[in-house]
Formats: structure tokens, C-alpha cells, sequence
């Protein structure tokens, strides 16, 4: 089965053939130009339907060890009571832009057709076909039993995207999957790509080997300078180490402002698209710096701390989000806004500010925390004790620009 993202699916037809299909249509569709159907349909026939308009896909597919109760559960009653199938499980919800039924032939036709939900159903389907063929003989045929379907015909692609998070609620979707579906995280992905192309962020909770969204969204908001966040409170610069999933939150509702000028989520929308590059790039530059080494980190690291690893050779290859989280809360004192480009970027004064003392300071923190880098990342004194060198920095060149 072909998976396609948002977007680039080519319109198709696929043809099903079935049991028993019914017009349900109800008169507030029919209001919304929304036609629905229910459709009993023989297994093997469900393995034709794509997912592209789906939040997630078989969570199965990639590693055998996220199958979960509910996926044993599915197969269980294949394997043991198949007529009993299409009784006992919620079947799939299937949405086209158009249908035809044949109903002489007993064949619908379903146009740009997509499973919204059930794709755990159809996986465990497709795996118990895959068995078959492994461990049976070639002329063994399938065992026949039944899937019911619900059939949605809606040509409004929006639309099909709030039934899909609507039809998900049953069973949480992360929200990282919503954003996704929504488009809420189109510009962010841009942006990141037209700097940095090999990176490609997380849209739905099942995309494999991409960059986490939310630890990028992390570290744009311990960027934000006052002048854009509007607050200088303890809450908002420890709000990225404690709680990632409200900075997603706040992202897409600045979104729904992103083309309000005179608002202040549209200004802190925009800031998050444009840093985002330069942010991934400044974490990566702290995590793995040179600096580390000498300092005996990894010797006075509290246990099952884990505040860094390293290389076979001892170099320190990464530092814990807690040691370097108050580090980029720091740096938002260099964040500057390019007026030829207008844009935001990080400008740090080369010439005055030392990366060794940053890290000095950084250690110095982390050992007064007791060697805790959790503790910490969750301090406000670490992130205001880290902000004093840079923002000293910025106080000199002030009054050195300022007696000029």
C-alpha cells in the first residue's frame, strides 16, 4: 500500500467489490453537501484503500514491538472467530470525493479514496494475509470474513481533514499529528528546509528517522527576546524544559493570527518560523561543544543523571536538554532582527564573547545544582545565573556604541 503525504496524492480510483452497501445519508449532510454509506465489505478488500488523509498510520508497520493489546485483540478474533469480526470490531471509516455503485456488478468505486480511521484494522489485516501466504499453501484461499465500513463522500479536502482528527478522539492523537493534518506546520518545515534541507521535522506521530518538532519549537522559544514574547516571568523561561507540549499548543494558536499584523501572536509566530534554523543549529553547536572536555562531567554526574555521552574515546559528544536549555536562554540576548532581510538571527559579538567561559559558567551551575542536570534545567537561578554574561556583554557594547 502506498502511503502519501498532504498534498501530493494523485487523484485515483479504486474499486471494491462487497457484500451489502446502503445510502445513510442524513438530511444535515445532505445540508453540507456530505453523502455517507455503510458498506460490508469482504477483508482482503480493505487492503486496497490508502491512508494518505489518515493522522497515523499501522503503528505496527515499522517495529513489531508497538503492537499493543488492542492490535492482539484484533488478530485474536480473525485467527479464532472471523464470522464474528465485523460484530465485534469498529470496522473503518473510509472518506472519497466521490462514489459510484454498481450494485448489478456489486462493485463501488471510490475516488481518492482514504482510511480516516481503522488503520489498525487494516494492518492487522494485511498481517494475518501475510501469514497466510508465509505459512500456508499457495492454493489454501482466504478465509472469508467481513469488515464493515463507513463511507464518507465529502469533495472538501479541509472538511476531510476535521472528520479524520474528529474520527481519531476515541483513541488520543498527539497533537503533533493535528498540527500536521492542518497545514500548522507548513511554514516552520519551510523554513527549516530552505537552510538546512536534509532536516525534516515530525508531522504525524508515526514518521519515522525526522527531527522532533517539538524539542525544535523548544529551543525557539528559549530564543525569544522579551521585545516579542512579552514577558519576563520565571514561568516563561522555564516553560520550554517543562512542559513542550504547550509550546506546540501555543505555536498553532499563533498560527490561527499568523496574518495579523498588529498582534502579538502573529509577531511570535513569524519569529519562531525565522529562528527556527538558526535555533537548530545553535543547540547542536552547545550540545556537542569542545569546551565540555576537561571539566570532568561525566565523573561527577549525579546517578541516572546521565548529563552527557561520550565517544570511545572519551570526547563528549552530547550534553543534556537541562545543561543546555538555560544556555540558549541566554543566547536570546544576541537575537537580533536583520532589517535588510527581515528576519531574525542570532548575532553574537565574536570579538568580546568567549564560547569557554559560557561553558565554564554552565558547569559551574550544573555543580551547584548538585550535579543534576533535571534540577537544573528546572531552576530559574540557572537560567538567570547564565543570562548575566551575555546581557553584560550587550550592556558594554551599549555604552560603548552609546559614548561614540
Amino acid at each position: 500500500m502506498a502511503h502519501s503525504e498532504k498534498g501530493t496524492h494523485v487523484p485515483s480510483i479504486v474499486q471494491l467489490s462487497y457484500q451489502l452497501i446502503r445510502n445513510t445519508t442524513s438530511p444535515d449532510e445532505k445540508e453540507c453537501g456530505v453523502r455517507s454509506f455503510i458498506a460490508n465489505l469482504p477483508a482482503s478488500e480493505v487492503l486496497k484503500v490508502d491512508t494518505q488523509e489518515n493522522l497515523r498510520s499501522y503503528l505496527a508497520e515499522y517495529s513489531s514491538r508497538k503492537r499493543n493489546r488492542v492490535h492482539e485483540a484484533i488478530r485474536l478474533t480473525i485467527d479464532t472467530n472471523p464470522q464474528r469480526f465485523i460484530t465485534r470490531n469498529g470496522g473503518v471509516v473510509i472518506t472519497v470525493s466521490e462514489i459510484d455503485v454498481d450494485d448489478r456488478k456489486r462493485i463501488v468505486s471510490l475516488h481518492n479514496a482514504s482510511i480516516v480511521n481503522g488503520s489498525q484494522t487494516q494492518g492487522e489485516i494485511r498481517r494475518y494475509f501475510e501469514d497466510l501466504e508465509e505459512y500456508n499453501d499457495s492454493d489454501s484461499g482466504d478465509i472469508p470474513f467481513f469488515v464493515r465500513a463507513e463511507i464518507i463522500v465529502d469533495s472538501d479536502p479541509d472538511q476531510v481533514v476535521e472528520t479524520a482528527i474528529a474520527r481519531n478522539t476515541a483513541t488520543p492523537v498527539k497533537s503533533i499529528s493535528q498540527a500536521g493534518a492542518r497545514g500548522q506546520l507548513n511554514d516552520l518545515e519551510e523554513s527549516i528546509r530552505d537552510s538546512i534541507p536534509d532536516i525534516q521535522i515530525q508531522k504525524k506521530e508515526t514518521d519515522q528517522n525526522v527531527s522532533d518538532t517539538r524539542k525544535i519549537l523548544q529551543y525557539c522559544r528559549l530564543l525569544m527576546p522579551e521585545v516579542i514574547s512579552k514577558r519576563n516571568t520565571p514561568a516563561e523561561r522555564l516553560r520550554p524544559y517543562k512542559n513542550p507540549e504547550q509550546c506546540l499548543t501555543e505555536f498553532t494558536d499563533w498560527f490561527e493570527h499568523r496574518h495579523h499584523k498588529d498582534r502579538d501572536e502573529a509577531a511570535k509566530y513569524w519569529f519562531t518560523v525565522q529562528i527556527a534554523p538558526s535555533a537548530i543549529r545553535e543547540y547542536e553547536y552547545w550540545e556537542a561543544h569542545e569546551a565540555w572536555n576537561g571539566h570532568k562531567i561525566w565523573e561527577q554526574t549525579q546517578k541516572g543523571g546521565r548529563v552527557c555521552r561520550r565517544d570511545p574515546k572519551g570526547k563528549v559528544v552530547w550534553m543534556s536538554p537541562g545543561v543546555i536549555f538555560p544556555i540558549m536562554g541566554a543566547m536570546s540576548a544576541f537575537v537580533r532582527k536583520d532589517p535588510s532581510a527581515d528576519t531574525w538571527t542570532i548575532d553574537k559579538p565574536n570579538d568580546l564573547f568567549r564560547d569557554e567561559e559560557m561553558v565554564e559558567r554552565a558547569v559551574a551551575q550544573f555543580r551547584a545544582h548538585d550535579s543534576d542536570p533535571m534540577a537544573m534545567g528546572r531552576s530559574e537561578g540557572a537560567y538567570d545565573a547564565l543570562r548575566i554574561y551575555p546581557n553584560t556583554l550587550i550592556e558594554v557594547l551599549r555604552n560603548i556604541h552609546g559614548s561614540k
